[in-house]
């Protein structure tokens, strides 16, 4: 996988979220929570920043 196929990646993630939340099918903070896991999911670089943020969550909830 190259530069250009992580940034179609990363950019679909994104239009997703934008679209969805505008939709208001779902709140905007399911998009938002759905486009993290995805971009987690989709092992692009910017999943360690993701990564981060969950961890940092997941320590107010649960540590």
């Amino acid at each position: 996988m190259n530069q250009t196929h992580i940034q179609v990646i990363d950019a679909f993630l994104l239009l997703y979220v934008v679209l969805t939340a505008r939709s208001r099918e779902i709140k905007w903070y399911q998009a938002t929570l759905i486009a993290l896991f995805g971009f987690l999911l989709a092992g692009t670089p910017f999943a360690y920043p993701m990564w981060a943020v969950v961890q940092a969550l997941g320590s107010l909830f649960f540590g």
